[in-house]
């Protein structure tokens, strides 16, 4: 798979018709399934602790003094949202996902909720965000759709805002290839999707977009060997201190802005 492929596929012979990552999502029970996964899979919990400490990072370290317009783009159940709704002013959270924006709803107590597709009218517009969230989105949405969604959110992001989004299975990662390999023999004919930290920059610069900065999540997940998470934690605190390791973790962070040379309209009231 070369740098500049971004279909982020190892494997996709299926002939059997593919249900769209969008219509994947609309079905009633999705919305419960999802909350579950983070609630009883302990590697995912581990991961979910690591985001929130970047999450943290961020806010310090690009909007400290500055009021945070959030945009929780394909929000799902509203765990970004919930953990951000209380520091930030405004907080707006949009999918296509009814069954996952009912249980977000029990959640949140101050954040706008939208049932939209901006991919295919973007009822949010002329608004801008200083500050767009996008988890566990553009991994196993489709070409089209992920260089659609990058595009939309780049027209909402303002002049001096951020964009932040993870590939929460990067190829790069030696236990993603493990078990892709062990995917592929039980599913010769299956799907397997990955992206690069590479692909990962070539997303966003389609949209005049730069990653400024990434920050590597999940170093050590072998599978079927339980690791306790004061491990994990020391792992990632001692691999995370080289930037090099950067493309083995299994699911980084990044932050993306505007490129100093991109050109779009002015900053627009957020209400």
């Amino acid at each position: 798979m070369s740098g500049n492929d971004s279909s982020g596929l190892l494997c996709e012979k299926s002939k059997v018709p593919k249900v769209s990552y969008k219509e994947s999502h609309k079905y009633e029970a999705k919305g419960a399934e999802y909350e579950a996964y983070y609630q009883n899979k302990a590697w995912q919990r581990f991961l979910w602790s690591r985001e929130q400490e970047i999450i943290l990072r961020i806010l310090e370290k690009y909007f400290t003094g500055k009021d945070v317009h959030l945009l929780d783009f394909a929000c799902g159940t509203g765990r970004i949202t919930e953990f951000l709704e209380n520091r930030v002013k405004t907080s707006t959270g949009v999918d296509v996902s009814g069954s996952m924006l009912a249980i977000a709803k029990e959640k949140l107590k101050r954040t706008e909720l939208i049932e939209s597709d901006i991919t295919a009218e973007n009822i949010l517009k002329p608004r801008k965000f200083n500050l767009i969230t996008a988890f566990r989105f553009f991994l196993n949405a489709e070409l089209e759709l992920r260089s659609a969604a990058i595009k939309e959110l780049a027209e909402l992001l303002d002049e001096d805002g951020y964009l932040v989004f993870n590939n929460h299975q990067n190829s790069g990662s030696p236990w993603i290839k493990l078990r892709y390999a062990h995917y592929l023999k039980k599913n010769p004919e299956g799907t397997f999707n990955v992206m690069s930290i590479e692909q990962m920059k070539n997303l966003v610069k389609e949209a005049g977009l730069e990653i400024v900065e990434i920050y590597p999540t999940g170093f050590f997940n072998p599978p079927k060997i339980p690791v306790s998470f004061h491990l994990n934690r020391a792992i990632d605190w001692a691999a995370g201190k080289f930037r090099l390791m950067n493309r083995f973790s299994e699911s980084p962070v990044a932050v993306c802005r505007k490129k100093k040379n991109h050109k779009s309209g002015a900053s627009t009231a957020r209400k």
